[in-house]
């Protein structure tokens, strides 16, 4: 009993310890290699799978001091719970109201990330892959609001991808490409928005993912100058007393 707790501590540590890290992976993971699984035989579950490990991991990176970790728990439960009986029909639940909760949850997400990112004093590993995984999660979170507006109101958004992908049951892939390819400005227009609120909603993604990059760049070199004059100040202190 001792050793397995032990080893449950360790686990949970090493997960503490480098929880940016591992979101990162995940969330590559995810947005790479889920458009390949669609040729499988179980590719809605196997999908279903990748985007709750994102869901799951993305909670080791936040403070458990935190006002927003019991919140972001009992939205991570609800978003599993909601998801998961969509994808095996337990209960007929609108797609909906799971989808609501997940944005929120991500929303909840990118808050406290942000909060971590631009108060950080210190440029390591940890803040660069939180750097990342908040602009990773904002594409996450605007393929959700796709979704959602799309199911909202039919026909928001048209293309080969959403037809193709439209036997698949609880895919969000298409949208998930379609936020990315906006939130970094590439437009390959394979899908197009159909609605004025799908247009306006691209066109503040693509707003928010430049000023995004912009931003953090300022604000990476303005720490690691901080840290170097420091440094320099640091030396410079034993030649002044003597």
């Amino acid at each position: 009993m001792r050793v397995s707790t032990s080893k449950y501590h360790l686990i949970d540590k090493l997960l503490r310890r480098y929880s940016f890290q591992h979101l990162l992976v995940w969330l590559l993971l995810n947005i790479l290699a889920s458009p390949f699984l669609q040729s499988l035989h179980h590719a809605s579950i196997i999908s279903s799978v990748s985007i709750s490990l994102v869901l799951l991991v993305a909670v080791y990176a936040i403070n458990r001091q935190s006002r927003l970790f019991k919140y972001l728990m009992v939205l991570m439960v609800l978003s599993l719970l909601l998801f998961w009986m969509g994808v095996f029909n337990v209960v007929a639940l609108s797609r909906m109201a799971s989808l609501l909760i997940m944005a929120l949850y991500v929303f909840l997400l990118v808050y406290a990330f942000t909060r971590y990112v631009f108060s950080a004093r210190k440029v390591d590993s940890h803040l660069i892959s939180a750097a990342l995984c908040l602009y990773l999660l904002m594409g996450t979170l605007w393929g959700i609001l796709y979704n959602i507006l799309d199911l909202a109101v039919p026909g928001s958004f048209s293309g080969a991808l959403l037809s193709s992908s439209s036997q698949l049951a609880n895919s969000m892939e298409p949208y998930e490409y379609l936020s990315f390819v906006t939130l970094t400005t590439l437009g390959y227009g394979d899908i197009l928005p159909q609605t004025p609120g799908a247009a306006a909603l691209c066109q503040v993604e693509a707003v928010v993912g430049q000023f995004y990059m912009a931003v953090m760049v300022a604000r990476l070199v303005g720490i690691q100058v901080s840290q170097e004059f420091s440094r320099q100040d640091k030396d410079q202190e034993p030649a002044l007393r003597k």
